[in-house]
């Protein structure tokens, strides 16, 4: 019970962890902008401070694979384990290399399948939790059409869009492991 424990705990944690940590890493990367912009810019070759935007992104990865580790055992999660080791491999490779682009989707396309799956999966039980399946479709096509439109000449904001949808999710995951019911 302890793992689980642990894993709610840290579930809920990871706004937190993530908002400060993007924090830090903004704070040291002044020039950039969140409609100009990339988040992995911070993590160019060409950015002399992109260890601290990697590295940020390869701990939050290891802090989030614990529950969603947790998640994938007790039948709350199928493809979350492997979006959150593609976020790890985002943090290695910086965007200038041929597998940055690969792993970066993959994340975010199995981290809102996989909510989706849950979500229709918890929707037996309380049709409420089928809003999960639902918002995780429409947040995908919110990030396509603000990219193929263009809307930002950058990807940061779609980017998080997706990020702050996956995190509400392992909020609720959280809730989830800590005992209550879906």
């Amino acid at each position: 019970m302890v793992p689980q424990r642990l894993a709610s705990y840290l579930a809920l944690s990871l706004p937190v962890i993530f908002i400060v940590g993007l924090a830090i890493v903004i704070s040291a990367n002044p020039w950039f902008s969140f409609t100009n912009n990339a988040l992995s810019d911070m993590g160019s070759l060409k950015n002399p401070n992109r260890w601290l935007f990697n590295s940020f992104l390869m701990f939050f990865a290891l802090i989030a694979m614990f529950p969603s580790l947790v998640a994938f055992r007790n039948g709350l999660s199928y493809l979350m384990p492997f979006a959150i080791a593609f976020l790890f491999l985002v943090g290695i490779f910086p965007e200038e290399l041929p597998f940055h682009a690969p792993s970066a989707v993959l994340f975010y396309i199995l981290a809102l399948a996989d909510i989706a799956i849950v979500g229709a999966k918890l929707g037996r039980t309380n049709p409420i939790n089928y809003l999960w399946t639902v918002l995780s479709v429409l947040v995908f096509l919110v990030i396509l059409y603000l990219i193929k439109a263009r809307v930002f000449k950058g990807l940061a904001i779609p980017e998080l869009i997706g990020a702050a949808f996956i995190l509400a999710w392992f909020v609720y995951l959280g809730i989830l492991l800590k005992g209550f019911k879906p």
